[in-house]
């Protein structure tokens, strides 16, 4: 290969490359003044972010962006989707049930993206509400704001009186999570769907976790339904 070979092979990589960029940057461009944005990191690395832009009291336009995978890419795009029209109160039901009955099944190692998406969204839709405190009120009538600890969420703000306690359900793989969390709707009790707690578990796979003064109530909802590997006191 001469000289003038090599140079040619460079500059066409070159080029390629700088529309590739190009492309990308098209494709994931910032939105310009979000009503409501966040970035999440998760315990297992991946960073997602999501901006809303509302028109009135729905969501019109929407920017998901992660460094992550490709189940990751899948997760926060979908919640993109489930996001657009929707207002407050409805975006607060977008859930990680919600997220897998549109991506469908994913590995257990996997579960965790689909959690950090809708911990993302979640966020974004909280900072939207302490920038519009009186819309956000009228939709849902309470104000809440969630920050991320090792893959959890937790509500801030409150008084230590008000804190809950909670308690993690550990399963043999997401189908039982899943299984469980069905059961735990439909008997309407209160529960999350969370990334399995590191000191617990190296394993990156979700599980159950409920306010520790319901336990006995789960415990007894779940007997024989679905069994579980461990509980543990967060």
């Amino acid at each position: 290969m001469t000289i003038f070979s090599m140079i040619g092979v460079a500059l066409a990589m070159t080029l390629v490359a700088l529309l590739w960029f190009g492309l990308h940057y098209c494709l994931n461009s910032l939105m310009k003044d979000p009503d409501g944005i966040a970035k999440v990191t998760g315990s297992c690395g991946d960073t997602m972010e999501i901006a809303l832009k509302f028109n009135g009291p729905r969501v019109e336009d929407v920017h998901c962006w992660t460094d992550g995978c490709a189940i990751s890419k899948m997760c926060v795009e979908t919640v993109g989707m489930l996001a657009r029209g929707k207002n407050v109160a409805e975006l607060e039901k977008i859930d990680t049930s919600a997220i897998l009955e549109r991506v469908g099944n994913l590995p257990d190692t996997h579960m965790h993206c689909a959690v950090l998406a809708e911990t993302t969204l979640h966020k974004a839709v909280s900072v939207y509400k302490l920038k519009n405190p009186v819309i956000a009120s009228c939709e849902t009538g309470c104000r809440k704001e969630y920050a991320l600890d090792n893959g959890l969420h937790h509500e801030v703000g409150a008084s230590p009186a008000e804190k809950l306690n909670y308690v993690v359900y550990l399963f043999p793989s997401s189908n039982y999570v899943m299984k469980a969390e069905r059961i735990l709707k439909e008997f309407g009790i209160d529960h999350k769907i969370i990334p399995v707690p590191r000191h617990l578990s190296s394993n990156c796979g979700v599980c159950l976790r409920i306010p520790q003064d319901q336990q006995q109530r789960v415990s007894e909802t779940l007997r024989e339904k679905v069994s579980w590997e461990q509980m543990a006191v967060l």
